[in-house]
């Protein structure tokens, strides 16, 4: 198709490791589709500690699609 570009991806480490509320914005609906994908199969994470206790965490990664 010959798309390339970055799209940011937004989302949050649950109390339990799991990964939720995906974000994307990008340059085109495609690349926000695997963007998403790709986060979605991301392995369980250990959550973030505050005072001992799990807290959820917000992370936001650019993600570059490059043809090569």
């Amino acid at each position: 198709m010959g798309v390339q570009g970055r799209v940011s991806v937004m989302f949050v480490i649950q109390k339990d490791g799991s990964i939720g509320n995906i974000r994307m914005r990008g340059q085109d609906k495609n690349l926000e589709k695997e963007a998403e994908r790709i986060i979605s199969k991301l392995p369980k994470m250990t959550p973030g500690k505050q005072r001992g206790r799990a807290v959820r965490v917000p992370f936001s990664i650019p993600i570059n699609f490059r043809l090569q």
